[in-house]
């Protein structure tokens, strides 16, 4: 028994295992449970049980104790229980063993099925053993990415190609040499678009901070596996950034990605997005120059224009509506003004943009486009102290469109005068402005009888009332 494994999951998440064990078990947990268990880590948002019951027989019994069970309409082999009340795990998820044709069900034919090592261990609740038949535990401690079969586990599931690049910037392990190369010419012609889009969202959404992760990064987007994925950015290669003549569009479109991150939760756009933005940037660069580049370089032009050429891969990757009205909003207002005055963010705030994300990329994409050579320290400081300038205003422009007015008082300024009996004077609008900090850090405290309270208790806070 491995004491952490105890210890880092809820008290009653420990409480229900025990139940499932004694009701539809043995049951293992496999996947990133046992990854980060091993690895004194949270657990992760869904957490992965094996069982060797048929499923229906499973949601039998456990219907029949008071659980409620589901099965999702996109895996129907899997079921889930919810969790109500614990921050992680947010479901528990129940499979049978996956096997081959021909061999019998079994945790080791199981973990056969899965993509890495790391991934493919699977752990007896409660007091184990941890079954580990492709030594994960000796690539989790050297920090290692390597495929459960080779060849055979992209032939199974070419996704696992995207999911190995995945798994290594997301731990920032090192991938094996020979899985590497392998899964950088793998062919994802036949997977569904939704699983390449959420792949490609996890990767995105990285942080990306060490040197080695933005190598890895760059090299998968240069892969067969990347040009497959996204060809209309392998064209890049070709056309040369027309504000600086030593890269291509390509490369500033990479380095644009790669310089975002770090996004506070409290701005409109995340970091995944403002990501896909940029790539978009580089898609639609200068396209009136883009048939003469293309036929210098002895090349066809595309044909479509470069705003339905996003839009295009949008609904190939079958984005959201959402999503889709959102990074086509992002692009249309990308011609502004790099210092705008308070009425233009006002202006751009009010149709609904993405301030603080709409800058953040206007400056990325600005500062990639300078030869690396000449970004100079002061220079570099300068641009992201206007940055950072424009982001304060932003900020502020959009407090004072959130904070209420006093006409959002649930208590009118008659009624006021009422209560203080006094005459209409500057007090008067010190006590809305009071009253409206007040309901601004709450907006359950905006009704009369709140804000009556918060009268009175001003009221014998003056010296002059």
């Amino acid at each position: 028994m491995i004491p952490y494994f105890n210890s880092s999951l809820p008290k009653t998440l420990q409480t229900m295992l025990d139940d499932l064990h004694h009701l539809i078990g043995p049951i293992y947990l496999v996947g990133g449970a046992v990854r980060n268990g091993l690895q004194n880590k949270p657990p992760t948002n869904d957490l992965n049980i094996l069982v060797a019951r048929p499923l229906y027989e499973c949601q039998q019994l456990l219907t029949e104790k008071g659980y409620s069970p589901g099965i999702a309409s996109s895996r129907h082999n899997v079921l889930f229980i919810p969790l109500k009340g614990c921050e992680k795990p947010k479901t528990v998820e129940i499979s049978t063993f996956r096997h081959r044709q021909g061999q019998p069900p079994s945790v080791e034919e199981d973990l056969l099925q899965r993509d890495i090592t790391i991934n493919a261990m699977a752990y007896l609740w409660p007091n184990g053993p941890i079954t580990d038949p492709f030594k994960g535990q000796e690539d989790l401690a050297n920090r290692k990415i390597r495929l459960v079969n080779g060849a055979a586990t992209l032939k199974d599931d070419p996704l696992r190609a995207l999911r190995f690049f995945r798994f290594s910037l997301q731990l920032s392990f090192k991938p094996d040499s020979v899985d590497l190369a392998r899964s950088s010419e793998t062919l994802v012609n036949d997977v569904i678009p939704e699983r390449l889009r959420a792949e490609l969202d996890r990767v995105f959404s990285f942080p990306l901070r060490t040197e080695s992760d933005r190598k890895l990064f760059r090299y998968m987007l240069n892969t067969t596996l990347g040009v497959n994925l996204l060809p209309e950015l392998d064209q890049l290669k070709v056309i040369i950034d027309s504000g600086n003549p030593k890269q291509t569009l390509w490369e500033r479109t990479i380095r644009t990605i790669l310089s975002l991150s770090s996004i506070p939760n409290k701005e409109e756009l995340s970091l995944l997005d403002l990501r896909w933005s940029a790539l978009f940037i580089g898609i639609s660069s200068t396209f009136g120059e883009r048939e003469q580049l293309f036929s210098s370089a002895g090349l066809k032009a595309p044909h479509e224009e470069s705003p339905v050429c996003c839009k295009q891969i949008l609904e190939k990757f079958c984005f959201s509506k959402r999503r889709q009205r959102r990074i086509s909003n992002l692009l249309f207002h990308l011609n502004l003004d790099s210092t705008p005055s308070d009425r233009v963010l006002k202006r751009l705030l009010n149709d609904s943009i993405p301030l603080e994300g709409l800058y953040r990329l206007h400056y990325a994409w600005s500062q990639a486009g300078i030869p690396i050579d000449e970004l100079t320290p002061d220079s570099h400081r300068i641009a992201e102290e206007n940055l950072q300038d424009i982001l304060s205003s932003c900020q502020a422009i959009r407090k004072a469109k959130q904070r209420p007015r006093t006409n959002d008082l649930a208590i009118s300024g008659g009624d006021i005068l009422n209560l203080v009996r006094k005459p209409p004077g500057p007090w008067l609008g010190e006590l809305q402005n009071t009253l409206l900090d007040y309901i601004e850090k709450d907006s359950s405290r905006n009704n009369t009888e709140t804000l009556e309270k918060k009268i009175y208790e001003w009221i014998l806070e003056q010296e002059t009332i």
